[in-house]
């Protein structure tokens, strides 16, 4: 049975992207997505997904090394600069199911982005549109770019639910938009 590609990547998630070739025997640098490099470290068979070519691409990384603070990964079959140019640009993705577990407080931030807000009187505040890493704690931003965005601290006194399985949140205003 054939997939649509909306079908392929359902149960999959991009962790990186494939940058500039390195080097004559194809190699490609790899900017992740993610800031766990185990997830980066760990890449055997993945699907490339080039979003403007509409082309997509079973995978196997024989090889990775960091180097000069970016990975460079051989992709079994590509031997030569030509056939990795045609990788650049590709969206590097795996089975969610090979994503490490996470705590029960802990998330990934494709489990909440798209998330329904509600204040703790059920009063819909809009959708997760993008998380903020500060270092100390994250931030979530509903309605990004909206006249009513709002910036909600993901910590203990703001952050009351998150319900990864039904994407609805629950939190108190913070004061100050009170």
């Amino acid at each position: 049975m054939i997939k649509t590609l909306q079908e392929l990547l359902q149960e999959k998630i991009a962790v990186a992207i494939l940058g500039k070739t390195h080097g004559l025997n194809g190699e490609l640098k790899l900017h992740p997505l993610t800031n766990v490099p185990e997830i980066i470290e760990s890449l055997s068979e993945v699907v490339l997904f080039n979003e403007k070519q509409k082309v997509y691409l079973l995978a196997k990384i024989v090889d990775m090394r960091l180097g000069n603070g970016v990975y460079l990964v051989k992709i079994q079959g590509i031997d030569s600069v030509e056939n990795a140019k045609r990788l650049s640009g590709s969206k590097v993705y795996i089975d969610k199911s090979e994503l490490p577990t996470v705590k029960n407080d802990e998330y990934y931030f494709y489990e909440i982005i798209g998330s329904e807000v509600s204040d703790e009187a059920g009063n819909k505040l809009g959708k997760v549109d993008e998380i903020i890493q500060t270092g100390s704690n994250d931030v979530l931003v509903i309605n990004k770019n909206k006249e009513n965005e709002i910036l909600i601290p993901v910590i203990k006194d703001y952050i009351k639910v998150i319900d990864k399985k039904n994407k609805k949140i629950i939190v108190k205003i913070p004061e100050w938009l009170d």
